[in-house]
Order: structure tokens, then sequence, then C-alpha cells
């Protein structure tokens, strides 16, 4: 009888722990981490595998330089199941277009670690995700995401 409660509650402490364990691995994906563009590795060759033509212009002459600038209070997030990539920028325009604090992208990633198939989006103000193009990468190393 007493072999038994032992098993019983040696069984419990290990579900704890290993819940506990994954809690711990979840709150840490959830977490903002700072952001740096050398996170993503160095390509060799890229090739645009897709993009949508209407938001092309738009994002490359105005909206990349005025509001995805890189600074130190640019911050991600990565979901490890989904592989997803969420970039968060300060929003430092005061335009009544996009009165929000932060300007999202979110880069999705398909295929293997050397190769990459990157998917990027864009997100101002209050508005959706809009899809801005595909690009594959072929990396010197393999990425970590």
């Amino acid at each position: 009888m007493k072999k038994e409660w032992y098993r019983v509650f040696l069984l419990m402490i290990m579900t704890f722990a290993g819940a506990l364990l994954i809690g711990c691995n979840q709150i840490h994906a959830a977490a903002w981490q700072p952001y740096s563009p050398k996170i993503m590795g160095y390509a060799k060759k890229q090739r645009i595998l897709k993009y949508n033509g209407s938001n092309w212009g738009n994002y490359e002459e105005i909206y990349e330089k005025r509001y995805f600038k890189d600074t130190k209070s640019t911050k991600y997030k990565y979901n490890h199941q989904s592989r997803v990539m969420v970039i968060r920028y300060l929003n430092k325009s005061k335009s009544p277009e996009v009165n929000t604090k932060y300007n999202y992208r979110k880069l999705v990633f398909h295929g293997n670690k050397r190769h990459p198939v990157i998917q990027y989006y864009y997100r101002l103000g209050s508005r959706k995700f809009q899809f801005l193009y595909t690009i594959k990468y072929w990396m010197f190393k393999p990425i970590k995401y």
C-alpha cells in the first residue's frame, strides 16, 4: 500500500514538473525580445517568388522609410509551432491615418532552415495585415527560425 502511494505521488510530481516546463517555454515564446536584423542571418542570393503589385510601391518608397525603421525599441515575438515572427516598430508619426503606438511586420517561414521561403506582411495603425511579397533565400548558414 505504501509503495502504491509513493508511485502515485511520484507520478503527480513528474506531471506537475512537466507542466511547469511547458508553461515556461510558452511564456518565453510570448515575451517580446530585442530585434536586430543580424538575427536573420545572411543570404547568398534571394529570389522574389510573389508580390502584391498594389502594395509594392507604397511600402518600398513611403512606408518602409517612415514607419519601419530599426531602433532600440524594435522588438520581435516568434512562435515555433506556426513559424511566425511578428516584429513591432515604435510609431513616431502623429498622422491621423496611423494613430497607434506600434506598427507591425509579420514574417511567415516555410521550407527548411537552409533555404527558407518567407512571406512578408505589414500592418500600419489599426488596419489589417496586408501581404507584401514572398522571397526564397539561399543562406550561408542555416537560420534558427
